[in-house]
Order: structure tokens, then C-alpha cells, then sequence
């Protein structure tokens, strides 16, 4: 039986605080519970997350900058084609894109993150391929995987940073709209924050 697609729209709201440092906590090496809070905290896919170095990183306190984080899944279309079935498609290149964002240091995964930039001497943060980070995020819970930090970091934004979808699309170096609504989802407590008198 094929095993159905992982998609982030499973995530339905922000999961909170106290699960994301449970699984920074199961994490036996240091390089593991960095990778984990970089995920989340930059929010960023996992090729880009493993293409991060120590000089991405300034501290202007209260804020650690990630500057210049290569942007992946960028292309520009460069002409048109018709394939076999007589439909008309686009030849494309791919676009070299940068976003620079700040991580609050007060965030609880900041710290397991910036002890291990300064750590390094310089350099890449992470050596290790794709399939090594799904191997190290199946087992610290077989439900979940790489890309959904990226939806739950969205999350997070829009429910206690009160980020609106322009503000995600900033954050995120995202193109569209449909884009940030199909990640940032407040679930009902942020619907009720907004309630509040």
C-alpha cells in the first residue's frame, strides 16, 4: 500500500513551544539539536538550511540576523516550448534568490542553535545530506518531517508574532499570497486572540 504524500497542510496551527524543545531535547548530539532549531527557526527547506555557514549569522541583540540565506526553487522563465502532447510549456532557468530575517534570541530555540554557530570556526554549519536529516527527524517522531518546521515556524509567526501575509512574505522571501496562506494557519487560539476585547 503507497504510503499517502506528506504535506504540510496537516499542520493546523502552531504546536507550541514545550514539543519543539522536547524534540531538541531527545536529540543525543549537539549537531542534531542545531539542526533542528535551524530548521525551525529560519524556516527555511532543507537544502537551504544545509547550505547555511557561520558567517550567515550577526548578533544584534535582541535579535540573531541570518543574512543573505540562499533561496532555492527560484527559476525565470526563458522561452516556450511544445512537448509531445502538443502542450505549451516553459523552458526555465534557475534564479539565484537571498532572504535576510531576524530569530528573537528569546525564542527557546535560539540558544541550542547559537551555541553551535559559535562553536564553529568557520565555514559550513552542517555537514550531512538530505537524507540524513529525514533519518534524524523520523526518529524523533515518525510523524512529522523535515518541511513541516517550515509550516509550524509560519505558524508561530502569525499566531504570537501577529504576523499578517504580507509579513510572512517578507520573512520568507515568498512570490504569492497563495503561498503564505497555504502555510501560516493560526488555528483556533488565534482566532480567539483576535476576539478579545
Amino acid at each position: 500500500m503507497k504510503k499517502p504524500k506528506r504535506s504540510v497542510e496537516i499542520v493546523e496551527s502552531f504546536c507550541g513551544w514545550d514539543y519543539l524543545i522536547k524534540l531538541v531535547k531527545k536529540c543525543r548530539r549537539e549537531v542534531d539539536k542545531a539542526l533542528i532549531s535551524a530548521l525551525f527557526e529560519t524556516g527555511g527547506r532543507v537544502s537551504e538550511v544545509l547550505m547555511l555557514r557561520k558567517d550567515n549569522f550577526i548578533v544584534q541583540k535582541p535579535f540573531l540576523v541570518v543574512k543573505a540565506m540562499p533561496v532555492l526553487k527560484r527559476y525565470s522563465k526563458i522561452g516556450e516550448y511544445v512537448d509531445e502532447n502538443g502542450r505549451v510549456r516553459w523552458r526555465t532557468k534557475k534564479k539565484i534568490a537571498y532572504r535576510t530575517f531576524p530569530i528573537h534570541m528569546e525564542e527557546p530555540l535560539c540558544p541550542p542553535l547559537l551555541e553551535y554557530i559559535n562553536k564553529i570556526r568557520e565555514g559550513r554549519l552542517f555537514h550531512i545530506g538530505r537524507t540524513q536529516v529525514y533519518r534524524i527527524v523520523r526518529n524523533l517522531d515518525e510523524n512529522i518531517f523535515p518541511h513541516w518546521f517550515r509550516a509550524q515556524r509560519a505558524s508561530q509567526l502569525a499566531l504570537e508574532y501577529g504576523f499578517d501575509i504580507h509579513d510572512l512574505i517578507d520573512f520568507f522571501n515568498w512570490k504569492s499570497l497563495q503561498t503564505a496562506t497555504h502555510y501560516s494557519r493560526m488555528g483556533w487560539k488565534g482566532l480567539a486572540n483576535k476576539m478579545r476585547r
